[in-house]
């Protein structure tokens, strides 16, 4: 059986950017949601939650993992000129724009029996669906409805029985290496900012590692076949 464990990561526009519409219906809904705090510091919960809603935002990188044969794969979209490049197993690869590897994406994961991912249910999939509309790319599987689809998320908080399950807090607890030491994913823009896209790859791909180790662990004490 050929397994894929697959993550994104998402950039969000600045506010300002934004149409006055737009500006404002945001104001007025997290207003309500965050009574008590200042324009600026409304402002600013915006500019951290923008990157979780697809409408807005976009799939800067998508990274793979094949956990049987120890490769995989970081598509991120870049405007610069970035040469690929390969580490240990590990291909780098960018692409011009988040239109290719959201096509890309959907010609990979077809050829996989089982998917993995981490919250894929409640985020990844969603956002790359949305997106996918966006551009009018018709998904090749319907992955929401697939039962071969296990999202360690919520395996492990047992359908929600357990709260608070980051990767970040579930990677710590069973003793792997945190794959937020280095920063998350609110830096990312920071990072493109600056045209630093090979640490927004690395930082991609530590994700998909670091699942991988859990799911090799619920895998072989957790899982019921």
């Amino acid at each position: 059986m050929q397994r894929l464990i697959f993550d994104i990561e998402t950039i969000g526009p600045d506010f300002e950017s934004l149409s006055e519409s737009v500006k404002n219906d945001l104001l007025e809904k997290f207003s309500q949601e965050y009574q008590g705090k200042s324009r600026e510091e409304i402002i600013q919960i915006i500019e951290e939650k923008l990157p979780l809603l697809p409408q807005f935002s976009q799939v800067l990188a998508i990274s793979f993992y094949n956990p049987d044969t120890k490769r995989g794969a970081v598509y991120f979209w870049s405007k610069e000129n970035i040469e690929d490049w390969t580490e240990e197993m590990i291909e780098f690869k960018r692409f011009e724009e988040e239109k290719k590897i959201i096509e890309k994406f959907w010609e990979i994961v077809p050829n996989y029996q089982e998917i993995i991912t981490f919250n894929g249910n409640n985020f990844d999939i969603p956002f790359i669906l949305f997106r996918s509309l966006v551009y009018r790319i018709r998904p090749t599987i319907s992955l929401l409805d697939k039962d071969y689809h296990i999202d360690l998320y919520e395996k492990l908080s047992f359908n929600r029985r357990i709260s608070r399950m980051s990767l970040k807090f579930v990677s710590l607890s069973l003793n792997f290496n945190d794959p937020k030491q280095n920063f998350d994913g609110r830096k990312i823009k920071d990072l493109v900012k600056i045209g630093d896209y090979k640490s927004i790859a690395k930082y991609a791909i530590g994700d998909v590692l670091v699942t991988a180790e859990i799911y090799d662990l619920w895998n072989n004490y957790l899982r019921f076949h």
